[in-house]
């Protein structure tokens, strides 16, 4: 069985209506999936654009003993619904999607929530939502994303599809093919090719329900985050939830210079317990690129509630803890 198989016969299905005026609450099925441990604490996992939750399935391996793992496809991605126009997707509908999969679907009441990408400005928007729910999750993780866009890098086909004059064009182009190996070239290290399972897997999602058609609708969350960034970055600076910002190297489209400032402006005095860690041996989709690095970060936060600053098993190619702040 390969991968995108088995992640799919894995989950299951609920039904959200969007909450977007212009969408009128239209209902969509969205693929949900949870693993690991029954009983054991609980990871909620955020993926981002243009991919799924499958993201995060090496990782759940690797933490399957030890949590239980719930993820999601949001509407558009992955093994979800994705309605074209005029349907808006939304990173506010998104925050809300994903309250409600962690108090109503779910039932979570004592868990972590790790973000990538888009992911982490949906989780971003999503957390004062459930600190006012009185669900806060225990600590936040953000994972390689373009959360401060003035020191990113958007790609040529990232600026196509933003444009309105060329993205139906750009996407009409592209085949799930051509977009999982195009990933697998530029964002995951070392670099990979279709016969990767994981960049394989890929392809099936965005093969699946057309999800190439509906990219020029997709991507437009990035306005969203234009307009917004500076407001939920400040939000989630005043938010008192212990925060861990982990960071592969070798990304070339989230920088590391934008996890530097988000961690010198906003997470390093924030209210709570605060980690900035470094994966030397990753990309853009750390959690796929070192799995075994940031379930072991994971394991860290969750049972140990004070390190020295350090290198993971002092490996030179370890993962580094390069600063940390206790504001509790």
């Amino acid at each position: 069985m390969d991968l995108f198989d088995e992640w799919q016969r894995g989950g299951t299905t609920f039904t959200w209506e969007s909450t977007t005026p212009a969408n009128a609450g239209r209902p969509v099925e969205v693929f949900a999936r949870r693993t690991g441990t029954p009983g054991a604490p609980a990871l909620v996992c955020v993926h981002g654009f243009p991919t799924a939750s499958i993201d995060f399935h090496a990782l759940a391996a690797d933490l399957a003993g030890d949590m239980e793992i719930f993820t999601l496809d949001f509407p558009g991605y992955g093994i979800s619904d994705k309605p074209g126009a005029p349907y808006v997707y939304s990173l506010y509908d998104d925050a809300r999607l994903l309250q409600h999969a962690i108090t109503d679907v779910w039932g979570l009441g004592d868990y972590r929530m790790i973000t990538h990408d888009r992911g982490s400005s949906v989780g971003m928007i999503a957390l004062p939502l459930l600190v006012d729910a009185g669900a806060s999750p225990r600590e936040v993780f953000l994972t390689n994303a373009n959360i401060f866009l003035p020191l990113a890098n958007l790609t040529a086909f990232q600026v196509a599809l933003l444009d309105d004059a060329t993205a139906r064009a750009t996407a009409a182009a592209v085949t799930p093919e051509m977009l999982a190996a195009g990933l697998g070239a530029t964002t995951f290290m070392p670099r990979r090719d279709l016969h990767d399972r994981e960049i394989a897997a890929l392809a099936h999602c965005f093969a699946h329900n057309d999800g190439i058609a509906v990219l020029p609708d997709t991507i437009r969350y990035l306005h969203e985050r234009t307009a917004g960034e500076q407001g939920w970055l400040e939000r989630l600076s005043g938010i008192d939830v212990d925060t861990t910002l982990i960071w592969g190297l070798h990304d070339s489209v989230a920088p590391l210079r934008v996890a530097t400032h988000v961690w010198q402006t906003h997470l390093r005095s924030k209210p709570g317990r605060n980690r900035f860690w470094v994966i030397p041996g990753a990309d853009h989709y750390v959690q796929s690129d070192a799995p075994a690095e940031l379930a072991e970060i994971i394991r860290l936060t969750a049972t140990q509630p004070s390190l020295t600053l350090q290198t993971l098993d002092d490996r030179p190619d370890g993962a580094v803890l390069v600063d940390q702040s206790d504001n509790r």
